[in-house]
């Protein structure tokens, strides 16, 4: 058999997915993962329920997080808004709130314990605001700077367990969202379905 034979036999045998372009994970596999990375699941904890090896998890869950902010900004009527408050003046001084606070300090351990370079920080720290932003429902609420200030001072302060109930209070017509890891999982998804990341 030839070598060009061999290539698309291999193209043709691999595994259908409509949300990573050149993916080797099975579409079933990937949003297990999608579903785990949502849900802020450890990769020690998904590793052995996925059958997926810890590296193919850590380079999966990073590709998530380099998309999800511009998965946001595509589609701004999802993840909560996240989408336009990432374009607005404020989003440097509420990533650097994120930054600040023990909320993102309790994360960084969970999930990056390791964590040297500034920018995989950065970009921690913004999928740390988007989860923020995600779990309050700010539909009724008219998101100017002021808002969005006070929003940054409330996540920088605020405590590691402290309920987002207490965050709310400071900004009018908040209200915490019931199901924000949900919320996460199918916008990312749907967002997927019709522009497909591309396997790294």
């Amino acid at each position: 058999m030839t070598r060009a034979k061999n290539q698309k036999s291999a193209r043709e045998s691999a595994p259908k997915n409509r949300y990573c372009a050149g993916a080797k994970l099975s579409e079933h596999k990937f949003l297990r993962l999608l579903h785990g990375y949502a849900h802020g699941v450890a990769l020690k904890e998904l590793e052995p329920t996925t059958h997926v090896s810890g590296k193919t998890i850590r380079t999966t869950y990073r590709a998530f997080r380099l998309h999800l902010p511009e998965a946001a900004q595509q589609h701004p009527d999802r993840f909560g808004g996240a989408g336009a408050i990432l374009e607005s003046e404020s989003r440097d001084e509420l990533i650097e709130s994120v930054k600040r606070s023990p909320r993102f300090r309790r994360h960084r351990a969970h999930h990056a314990p390791r964590m040297k370079c500034p920018i995989e920080e950065h970009i921690l720290a913004t999928e740390k605001l988007i989860r923020i932003i995600c779990a309050l429902d700010l539909r009724a609420t008219e998101l100017d700077e002021a808002i969005l200030r006070a929003l940054a001072e409330g996540i920088r302060t605020s405590r590691a367990r402290e309920p987002l109930q207490k965050l709310v209070t400071r900004i009018p017509k908040a209200k915490v969202h019931s199901h924000p890891e949900l919320r996460l999982y199918e916008d990312f998804r749907r967002q997927l379905l019709k522009n497909p990341m591309k396997s790294a």
